[in-house]
């Protein structure tokens, strides 16, 4: 892409000024919040709507959806299994089915929803300068909402993700859609009755082995689904990205919503991504000092109150791309025979496991598109080059990084919001002054980190202790730089091979096996669609080799010329991952064993728990300097991807899961690791776990 392309793709106006700019429109993208700064917000709420409706959808209200769920024969079937089961009487059964209902269900009202938006209006207002969505993909879903059933899959890094979904659909005149809510919104005094009215249906985070709760919550989803009675959604992740980062896909939400195109109740189903992407993130403190062990605070409308003072401060722009409608038909076509299911009856018999394989493909697929659309702001690219600058920059370098790492982004086909008629200084002053938080300017025009302020409840002890404060920072920074990861980690994958050899050259095919060896290892980290792993490599060769970040001659990459700054910057971006992951093994390879030498087995959240003093006490050394590196995440992750790869073993005992290393399968990682970067020396005394410890409350 030409210099004057890139120009043109990304810029929109000088004078970024809600209340002065009078052009409301950006590169396809329209901000909805402009005409609400204009025109009253009262004619805006209480006008009539004219709402697309599903052509094959009867209309019922949230109470006869309750019923048909109590009639369905899948709960009938539950409750007399249930009944056989336990001895208990069918009509104690079906009181239980009641009250599973009751608490589970939404309960529509029109005027729940116009409150809510008048909330959401006045609230959007104050928070965000701008609230962009693209045009072509409301007009693409509003024709879909009428000809099929609808899904709709957002990303989910912040609680505002689903209050901004309610509000774009209200704004377009489109049918708000129900959403799939934790439990803890429906504790909220008055916010969890307004939640539920305007489309919330509560569900417990487990309930895999109640056999009664899951069949209510299957029907429940699936007449809604097949009827049509509005768009189903719901977060394929599962729950809130801590990090930025997209985490794996859960397929439990995903399988009862497809479950009726593979059993053939209806024709097709459209699953519509939207990527949500913030300039500023409202809950980074919170995250962070979460990543380091303090529990979140409990949802509860007393905290939302408390929280009004972030209505003061300027969260800058949102960027909402609602995605291509995805046909389920289309994507299963030849792989998938729906006849399978025709000789028992629908509600009883599973998915097929090519089926169930097929969803999580569809999953990865869904979570892929997400990424791809994601915004990328201007201060992702600044906190990027500052993670690797943490003593601080001067601001000239920082600009010169700045646009250079703009060019590496877009050579991606990242989409960087970057005001094209503006000078790359004034864009990176205006982001330090958004993030003034976190960021300060000397005198001296010197860019640093400082300290922010923490949330209410971090205690004192912890506010004081250097190694917990600045890791805080850190994964604050990290927060945002992670926003980025997505769209490098292939050829950084092979950047880190390339820069870690010994040898003057490596053949491309042990060039794969390194990349396939990193890609496996942090499968729970990053995003890559299963057994896609040659394609990655290849598509990955082919773009570094073409723009001359890779020198390959007959089949062998020439390591000396492949070595170079883009290199050895895309090496320093995954650093911490790679040193996160050996420490990790570092402790495992440290245990003490039982009797006959095996480690002894400790729960899940003690091994964690164990792995973030260690690092603490690292820290505190100096022996590593990634302060990052305490992050729950990304030490939970590292257990998870090691017990794939059959380095850790689990047992469950009385209810609990219990971790035993396997250390020949650990310590084999661990020197492959090493291969990678420069690994610090730890003395034996720091695996000790009798030094002085930091009090860091892990949870997971």
């Amino acid at each position: 892409m030409s210099s004057s392309e890139e120009q043109s793709r990304n810029s929109w106006i000088i004078e970024d000024d809600p209340s002065k700019v009078s052009s409301k429109h950006k590169d396809g993208f329209e901000d909805i919040l402009e005409e609400r700064r204009r025109t009253s917000d009262l004619r805006f709420i209480f006008r009539s709507r004219d709402v697309p409706v599903y052509k094959y959808s009867h209309p019922r209200s949230a109470q006869q959806i309750k019923d048909d769920v109590l009639k369905s024969d899948r709960v009938k079937y539950a409750v007399e299994q249930v009944s056989e089961s336990t001895g208990t009487s069918t009509k104690e059964v079906y009181e239980e089915v009641q009250a599973i209902l009751d608490e589970m269900a939404h309960a529509y009202k029109l005027g729940a929803i116009r409150a809510l938006a008048m909330v959401l209006t006045k609230t959007m207002k104050r928070l965000y300068r701008r609230l962009y969505v693209n045009e072509e993909g409301i007009n693409k879903l509003r024709s879909t909402i009428k000809e099929y059933p609808v899904i709709i899959l957002p990303s989910h890094r912040s609680y505002a993700d689903f209050l901004l979904v309610s509000y774009l659909f209200y704004n377009y005149d489109l049918p708000l859609p129900v959403i799939a809510a934790a439990m803890d919104f429906m504790s909220m005094k008055f916010m969890g009755w307004l939640l539920r009215s305007a489309g919330a249906f509560y569900i417990r985070r487990t309930f895999s082995n109640d056999q009664l709760y899951w069949a209510v919550f299957t029907e429940y989803v699936q007449t809604q689904v097949c009827n049509g009675d509005a768009p189903v959604e719901f977060y394929v992740e599962g729950t809130r990205s801590r990090t930025a980062k997209t985490y794996v896909p859960k397929l439990g939400m995903l399988k009862a919503s497809l479950e009726p195109y593979f059993k053939a109740h209806i024709p097709d189903l459209m699953v519509v991504p939207i990527s949500i992407s913030y300039d500023r993130t409202l809950e980074e403190s919170l995250y962070a000092y979460e990543l380091l062990g303090v529990p979140k605070p409990k949802e509860s409308t007393s905290g939302l109150l408390k929280a009004r003072s972030i209505l003061s401060e300027d969260f800058g722009n949102v960027h909402m791309f609602v995605g291509e409608p995805i046909s389920v038909r289309q994507f299963c076509d030849g792989k998938v025979d729906r006849i399978v299911h025709s000789t028992a009856p629908r509600y009883i018999a599973s998915l097929t496991e090519s089926e169930e394989a097929l969803i999580q493909d569809f999953a990865y697929h869904v979570v892929l598109e997400q990424q791809k659309q994601m915004i990328i702001s201007p201060f992702v690219l600044i906190a990027t080059v500052l993670m690797q600058n943490r003593d601080g920059i001067p601001l000239r370098q920082l600009v010169k990084e700045v646009e250079w790492l703009k060019r590496q982004t877009a050579n991606l086909g990242g989409y960087v919001d970057w005001p094209g008629s503006e000078s790359a200084e004034s864009v990176v002053q205006h982001q330090l002054q958004l993030h003034g938080n976190i960021l300060t300017l000397t005198d001296e025009a010197f860019v640093e980190l400082r300290q922010s302020k923490p949330p209410p409840n971090v205690s004192k002890e912890m506010q004081r202790d250097i190694v917990i404060s600045t890791g805080a920072l850190q994964i604050m920074t990290a927060l945002y730089r992670n926003q980025l990861l997505y769209l490098f980690v292939r050829v950084a994958f092979i950047a880190v091979s390339v820069n870690s050899s010994l040898h003057d050259t490596l053949t491309l095919d042990e060039l794969y096996q390194r990349y396939s060896f990193l890609e496996q290892l942090f499968q729970r980290e990053f995003i890559f669609m299963p057994g896609h792993t040659r394609q990655d490599f290849d598509k990955s060769i082919l773009h570094l080799t073409h723009g001359g970040g890779l020198m390959v001659d007959d089949n062998r990459v020439l390591i000396k010329r492949s070595t170079n700054k883009y290199s050895t910057f895309l090496s320093q971006m995954f650093e911490p991952f790679l040193l996160g992951y050996w420490v990790v093994c570092q402790y495992l390879l440290s245990l003490p064993g039982d009797i006959h030498g095996k480690p002894l087995p400790k729960t899940h959240k003690a091994t964690s728990q164990d792995v973030q003093q260690l690092v603490v006490r690292l820290l505190q050394e100096g022996v590593v300097k990634h302060y990052e590196i305490q992050s729950l995440d990304l030490l939970g992750n590292a257990l998870l991807s090691l017990t794939s790869m059959g380095a850790i073993t689990k047992d469950k005992r009385n209810g609990e899961v219990y971790l035993c290393p396997n250390q020949i399968v650990v310590s084999r990682i661990s020197e492959n690791l090493g291969r990678y970067i420069d690994l610090p020396s730890i003395p034996g005394s720091l695996l000790v776990p009798e030094v002085k410890q930091v009090a860091v409350p892990a949870k997971l």
